[in-house]
């Protein structure tokens, strides 16, 4: 039998944005993917472990949904999956129109 938790993350309100080589990409935060305008297209799960801190994990996700393309996320939330020794940072990551 095993345990799973997730612990909703919110995004702070001085979030900086994130640099994927010369673009800048801010990646924009919604509780459920069906907050996020009509014709948003779906990139999938994306996670990354733990880092040194909060914010350090926070930029690390953006980083990751930049580099696919993306410009929001949805579902956000720690994770530990039953084996797993350390936690990650998940999210759905999104293509807004």
């Amino acid at each position: 039998v095993g345990c799973r938790s997730a612990i909703p993350v919110r995004r702070p309100e001085n979030a900086r944005p994130v640099y994927v080589g010369e673009r800048k990409c801010d990646v924009q935060h919604f509780d459920l993917g069906a907050e996020l305008p009509s014709g948003s297209s779906n990139l999938g799960w994306v996670s990354v472990p733990k880092q040194g801190s909060d914010d350090e994990t926070l930029d690390l996700l953006h980083a990751k949904i930049c580099e696919l393309g993306g410009d929001a996320l949805s579902q956000l939330a720690w994770v530990q999956e039953m084996g797993q020794e350390t936690m990650e940072l998940k999210a759905n990551a999104w293509v807004m129109p």
